[in-house]
């Protein structure tokens, strides 16, 4: 834990600038039972918007079972870049893009190995597009809404109604940042049991439909294409070679006039199937590329 960001946020958390340390207490760790006093005197204002993050992180952490050894981490989480430029705040370290970061990097290593581990009959392609799915912003928005997250997060003035929280792509951000501070604090292990909610039902549903994933890409394809673009995607041949008793053929994927993606198979349907895994697996890693709301 980085010795200035413990600072600032006991700083922060408490009502003045004169903060004394506790007798016997180390900075950093919990007294009175209570996980998320960081050590330090802290005389908070009732009012004070740092004590109230504290309240609602605390009632998160509670309900979740999520117990922080180094709490400023949590806190760091769900504080808004906006925050920190509306109130003129020097000190980049303090809002979540860090952590976000961090937890974006880790989310899709562990999301990648759980994958690969729980499905050994599953091809990479197929692989490829379920970590897509799962870490695209879409559903790691879902799952900060199932967690109440879009409650916890400490925005500036600039960024005023929860509507835009819950519309934009923020609450993906603020996800990845908490699966951030949860590496830092725990390791990979904390992150695991904490994902496993989501990933177990996941996987269940995926082995289910083992053996229909060619035909699943051409589905998932056209849903999501449907659902955010309102298009539908169209399969072309574009090329036959070989002899006849062993034939390749090239099929393309377009939206729009557009081509998407190509695929070669011993058929065309087969090669229509794997031009429809590659699409989906780039547009889908393309979501999760897109930077959130500043």
């Amino acid at each position: 834990m980085s010795v200035r960001l413990r600072s600032l946020w006991d700083r922060l958390l408490a009502q003045d600038d004169d903060v004394v340390p506790d007798d016997g207490v180390e900075a950093g760790s919990a007294r009175g039972g209570d996980q998320f006093v960081l050590g330090h005197s802290a005389r908070l204002a009732s009012d004070d918007v740092f004590d109230n993050l504290r309240q609602r992180v605390s009632a998160f952490a509670v309900r979740e079972g999520l117990v922080f050894r180094e709490p400023a981490w949590l806190y760091n989480a769900f504080v808004h870049s906006s925050f920190v430029l509306d109130h003129g705040l020097d000190d980049p370290t303090l809002h979540f893009e860090r952590l976000e970061y961090l937890g974006d990097a880790v989310l899709g290593k562990i999301v990648a190995e759980y994958l690969f581990r729980a499905l050994p009959n599953h091809l990479e392609g197929d692989l490829t597009r379920l970590r897509s799915e799962l870490v695209r912003n879409a559903t790691l928005t879902e799952w900060a809404l199932e967690l109440g997250l879009d409650g916890l997060v400490l925005t500036g003035p600039s960024v005023k109604s929860r509507e835009i929280l819950r519309s934009s792509r923020m609450l993906g951000s603020v996800f990845e940042a908490l699966i951030g501070a949860l590496y830092v604090d725990q390791g990979e292990q904390g992150v695991r049991r904490f994902l496993a909610r989501w990933l177990n039902p996941a996987v269940d549903k995926a082995a289910k439909s083992d053996g229909q994933s060619q035909q699943n890409a051409k589905s998932a394809l056209q849903e999501v294409l449907q659902r955010d673009l309102g298009a539908t995607p169209r399969y072309e041949k574009r090329s036959a070679t070989g002899p006849s008793h062993q034939p390749e053929f090239e099929v393309a994927v377009t939206l729009e006039g557009r081509t998407l993606a190509t695929g070669k198979g011993p058929s065309i349907q087969k090669a229509g199937f794997r031009a429809a895994e590659v699409a989906l697996a780039d547009y889908l890693a393309a979501q999760t590329e897109l930077d959130p709301i500043d």
